[in-house]
């Protein structure tokens, strides 16, 4: 094959379409913005709701009703001082729809809902959306909540958990509820702690009775024990869903009564659970996850704390792109002084070891540049196993500074050419590990058992057998429109770490929003606190997890996620690691296959979302999903000479630059780094030397002959 002509073929399929096309679903909030004048149909009443009215114009070929929007709605005798910002009133008025908010996003919402409405062919009937109290009244033991007092333990951490409590019961139902240190007197609320090894570190338990109610909060990790036990009781008693997440739904109710006999608890399955990634394009909703223990995952710790820096080569001395002679006796006394430095400076700011301070990071640096001198080589073979040095290392040091600094753990990494552990030195018990997987398989559960070889997860199995220190970094983060999802295989994994002993589960998964990475860290992150689901209660909490995010569309989103999940269990294994835009590292034969259902998902799910976040995070979703799709189905099209496939799967290629413009990004925004602007002309070749990577990425999983590039 020639080159132009590959060139030029794939230029077809994943060149820039920067222009907007007439039909409705490419239409965008960039092009209303330049519209002339608004339907004669829609009047505004404040200048705030202009962006609303001219979506609604723009999403309605027909507006079949005279539609009054704003702010301000005097005129019509409502009050929108009542509604919370994202609340809103639709209201029916001699012939014209009205629709109020007090803030810009539920005048969005408001819009939305009764474009949907005429689209479906319903009748607009009046509603209110979240105006006053989600609650009506709240009862324990048969009294009015408002009679109530909160009482807590007066140390460090209790009273902000305590009034918390306070702030939440008040903005749920309006009852202000002082709080109290010292002896309590019913009625009241008590928050306690307890020492009990089975509750954990941060497990609760609960009881009402003619008193009030006492919540028994686990003594274990006193920082955020009480607050991980007032968050989950809100969540499970007020159905205040995803608090613990730090995205959060309050459930509208009547009335909610706790009668007096009632109780209940939970307690974490792991020690420590930590969302990673998304922070670098906004929507980030996963950053306030409650800290289970003061031992987490370790990440990086001697390149991050620059330890013993002055022996690295790498620029500014951070170990980012060299490794120590673990086996020197200088490195040895150099960390040993830096480390020791940092813990002094940890007490000098107050902190306490064994409270709120737990856990040093001595983990290496993010690269493979052992090294390779003659201890460092003796040992290596010795053991057969690269981590030898490392844990060597690790056992003095800890050692060491256990005679001075008792209590605190050291943790290292299993990592990078360190997955695998020695064959005798064994972690001593201040020294946990960290097994950060790479080249295991993307496609299957991480137990192994569906895969055809065997890869590196299956040494994490090796370091339990040596030490019951052991964490993992669930390594989901190939950052762009070829992220792998997880919602498939989260469950299993999740159990699976449990049955054999993980203690902490960091769930990595820098997708920006391009993939479902975010709903597997929340899916992880509710299976800390309830492991053992029925297929039932996951399947709904799964369901409201997609509600929270994608509203209405919330249905076809987890068509998409449940069809992908399928796709990626029938799949070969496929290996991990770092992955460009635009190559695949699934299984395109079947990604192309489902193409068309997949994109008719989420083109559904793009139209029934409740407001402009909302269709964010669906645009990034469908533009990964095109993305991907084109991507695998293209040179098949191609092969067959299929000019009608081809065409559609340009026009679809086309909506992913078209939508993404909306929100200020590009094609070259999926990339961790956020957004990029390219001009014209780097921007075209960028993309044909993109499209030629998938090409050959392409190719040689079709087993198909690969032609060289330089070919005249």
């Amino acid at each position: 094959m020639k080159k132009a002509l590959a060139l030029a073929l794939a230029a077809i399929i994943f060149a820039s379409v920067l222009t907007s096309c007439a039909s409705l679903e490419q239409r965008t909030s960039q092009q209303t913005s330049q519209r002339s004048a608004l339907d004669p149909k829609i009047t505004v009443t404040s200048s705030d709701a202009l962006d609303a009215a001219e979506w609604l114009d723009d999403r309605l070929e027909t507006i079949p009703d005279r539609v009054v929007i704003g702010t301000d709605a005097a005129e019509y005798g409502v009050d929108v001082s009542a509604l919370e910002d994202d609340g809103y009133f639709i209201r029916n008025f001699d012939g014209e729809v009205a629709l109020f908010a007090r803030t810009e996003d539920g005048l969005d919402r408001a819009a939305r809902k009764y474009a949907k409405a005429v689209e479906a062919g319903a009748a607009i009937a009046d509603e209110t959306y979240h105006e006053g109290y989600r609650i009506g009244a709240i009862e324990l033991a048969g009294r009015d909540i408002s009679e109530y007092t909160i009482y807590c333990e007066d140390d460090k951490y209790m009273p902000a958990a305590a009034n918390e409590l306070s702030a939440r019961i008040a903005r749920a139902c309006g009852a202000s509820l002082p709080v109290v240190t010292g002896e309590k007197t019913a009625p009241y609320i008590s928050l306690v702690y307890t020492r009990d090894d089975s509750l954990s570190t941060v497990g609760y338990r609960w009881e009402v009775d003619e008193d009030g109610l006492t919540i028994e909060c686990s003594d274990g990790y006193k920082p955020t024990a009480a607050r991980c036990a007032v968050a989950r009781f809100l969540e499970n008693e007020l159905d205040w869903f995803g608090l613990s997440y730090g995205f959060e739904t309050l459930a509208e109710a009547d009335s909610v009564s706790i009668p007096a006999g009632k109780s209940g608890g939970e307690v974490n399955a792991f020690l420590h659970y930590s969302p990673y990634g998304d922070s670098t394009t906004g929507d980030v909703f996963d950053h306030s996850a409650m800290t289970l223990s003061g031992v987490p995952n370790c990440c990086h710790g001697l390149q991050n704390n620059h330890f013993a820096s002055e022996l690295s080569k790498s620029p500014g001395g951070d170990w980012a792109n060299d490794q120590p002679c673990y086996m020197s006796d200088e490195f040895f006394e150099v960390s040993y002084d830096d480390i020791s430095a940092y813990i002094e400076k940890k007490l000098e700011d107050g902190q306490h070891i064994g409270e709120d301070f737990c856990f040093v990071d001595i983990a290496a640096g993010d690269n493979a540049k052992w090294c390779r001198c003659k201890d460092c080589i003796a040992i290596l073979r010795a053991e057969e196993a690269q981590s030898a040095s490392i844990v060597d290392w690790a056992n003095r040091l800890s050692s060491a500074l256990d005679e001075k600094y008792k209590g605190l753990t050291y943790g290292i990494f299993a990592y990078l050419g360190t997955n695998k552990p020695p064959k005798t030195i064994v972690p001593n018990k201040n020294v946990s590990v960290t097994f950060c997987y790479n080249s295991y398989c993307d496609m299957h559960t991480h137990d192994g058992k569906d895969c055809e070889a065997d890869y590196q997860i299956l040494y994490l199995e090796d370091w339990l057998a040596i030490t019951k220190n052991v964490y993992v970094w669930y390594y989901g983060m190939d950052e762009g429109f070829m992220t792998i999802s997880y919602t498939g295989t989260v469950r299993e994994d999740m159990r699976y770490f449990r049955n054999v002993g993980i203690k902490g589960v960091m769930w990595e998964a820098e997708d920006n929003g391009f993939s479902t990475g975010k709903i597997s860290k929340w899916l992880a992150a509710g299976l800390v606190w309830d492991i053992d689901m029925t297929d039932e209660e996951y399947d709904e909490y799964f369901n409201r997890i997609l509600a929270a995010m994608y509203g209405d569309a919330a249905p076809y989103v987890r068509e998409y996620c449940d069809a992908v999940a399928l796709i990626q269990r029938s799949a070969k294994c496929a290996p991990s690691g770092y992955t460009a835009a635009a190559t695949p590292t699934f299984a395109p034969t079947l990604i192309a296959a489902q193409f068309d259902t997949l994109f008719e998902l989420t083109e559904a799910a793009l139209r029934n979302v409740d407001s402009r976040r909302e269709e964010k995070r669906m645009t990034k979703l469908s533009a990964a999903c095109i993305y991907q799709g084109c991507a695998a189905s293209y040179f098949d099209a191609y092969a067959a000479g299929d000019g009608e496939r081809i065409d559609e799967l340009s026009r679809r290629y086309s909506l992913i630059e078209t939508r993404l413009a909306a929100f200020g990004m590009n094609v070259r925004s999926c990339w961790q780094g956020g957004i990029v602007v390219w001009d014209r002309e780097d921007y075209q070749s960028d993309m044909e030397d993109m499209a030629w990577t998938s090409w050959k990425k392409n190719a040689k999983l079709l087993s198909l002959d690969v032609p060289d590039k330089t070919d005249d």
